[in-house]
């Protein structure tokens, strides 16, 4: 694929036409404890006007925040191999997966086994765009890869060859080598390399120190489980739709830890199959 600026030019307009003509409805507020927990508020007028008030996450101390945002079914599953056939719709997609849950962050992460041809991770609506600006932060967001063996095909993969958008690919000795070629003539690119029980933790803590102290984790579940277990996730954002499907039993959550969810925000909007639920949960430390 080419990466070349013009290629990206027209990805960015397409994506950013989109958003802009998605109608979205207002939100209808639940449930908000979010004046409980020591949050920090994100958004503007518009944001809050459409989101029902501010959108909520944890603050950085000396360590990334991590958040995860998942789509369900409304049976609890949330693999696909089409995310849209979960049934949560343009609300959803444009106002939250790709609009307020990444307007205040450093870096959007990913697993490896989650990356496609298209992949490239930012905020596409107007108004969103807008307000990630007023916060100082970079149009794009840094793009964040989990691939502990290297296995990503970083030559057709367009989040890799996006001059000027850095990317970090968090991995092994064994797939730094196994991306030597294609990572050495993209500069931006660049390999945070750890092996040992504590790589991830490692691998966090470097990307703390070059700058990404917010990051919004958007899956695999695998991935996202990882973030979940080393202790780095403290917000998830998950949205649940009117709709049945996905692959069976595969939940949000697929490690071993017990984290519990203290509920933050519960809201709610009608969609054309019916009601979907958004809910943000602050992950507090296992017992």
């Amino acid at each position: 694929m080419s990466g070349g600026h013009g290629d990206f030019a027209e990805f960015a307009a397409r994506k950013a036409a989109a958003a802009d003509a998605a109608v979205l409805p207002q939100l209808r507020t639940l449930i908000n404890r979010a004046a409980c927990l020591g949050l920090v508020p994100i958004g503007d007028a518009w944001c809050y006007e459409r989101f029902d008030g501010p959108f909520w996450t944890s603050p950085a101390a000396d360590r990334p925040a991590i958040s995860i945002v998942f789509v369900q079914s409304r049976d609890g599953n949330t693999v696909t191999e089409d995310p849209s056939s979960l049934g949560a719709g343009d609300t959803d997609m444009h106002l939250i997966y790709e609009g307020l849950s990444r307007v205040a962050v450093d870096g959007v992460a990913v697993g490896s086994r989650t990356l496609h041809t298209e992949s490239f991770f930012s905020v596409w609506r107007r108004e969103l765009v807008d307000a990630r600006t007023a916060r100082g932060l970079p149009r794009h967001p840094a793009q964040i890869v989990l691939a502990r063996e290297g296995q990503v095909d970083i030559e057709n993969t367009r989040l890799f060859n996006v001059r000027g958008v850095p990317v970090y690919v968090l991995t092994s000795r064994a797939g730094r080598e196994r991306l030597a070629r294609p990572l050495n003539v993209r500069p931006w690119v660049r390999a945070i390399v750890a092996d040992g029980p504590g790589a991830l933790n490692d691998q966090l803590d470097e990307l703390f120190s070059l700058g990404q102290h917010s990051i919004s984790c958007v899956g695999g579940r695998v991935a996202a489980s990882s973030l979940v277990d080393a202790g780095f996730a403290r917000d998830l954002y998950l949205t649940t739709s009117p709709r049945d499907g996905g692959a069976p039993h595969t939940p949000w959550y697929a490690g071993n830890t017990h984290r519990p969810l203290d509920r933050v925000l519960a809201k709610s909007w009608e969609d054309v199959e019916g009601v979907v639920r958004f809910e943000h949960f602050v992950l507090r430390p296992s017992a």
